[in-house]
């Protein structure tokens, strides 16, 4: 009889296990704010991906208001 366990995590194509409950997204952003994000994330010892975690949900919720462009 083969032997079953429930996974702890998935493993994404790239390598890195995926935490239970959390699933990767993959999105377009200028290159500059990449590296500033990351560089901000490491002086304030958190990750860009809570970062973006917690501003998605506060403008969910409806906390966080997005600021439209003008066109002029």
């Amino acid at each position: 009889m083969a032997k079953t366990s429930k996974p702890t995590g998935r493993k994404s194509r790239s390598g890195p296990r995926v935490p239970e409950g959390k699933a990767p997204l993959q999105v377009l952003i200028n290159e500059q704010t990449i590296e500033d994000a990351k560089i901000r994330a490491i002086r304030e010892k958190t990750k860009v991906s809570g970062v973006v975690e917690q501003l998605l949900q506060g403008w969910l919720d409806g906390t966080y208001k997005l600021h439209r462009k003008s066109d002029g």
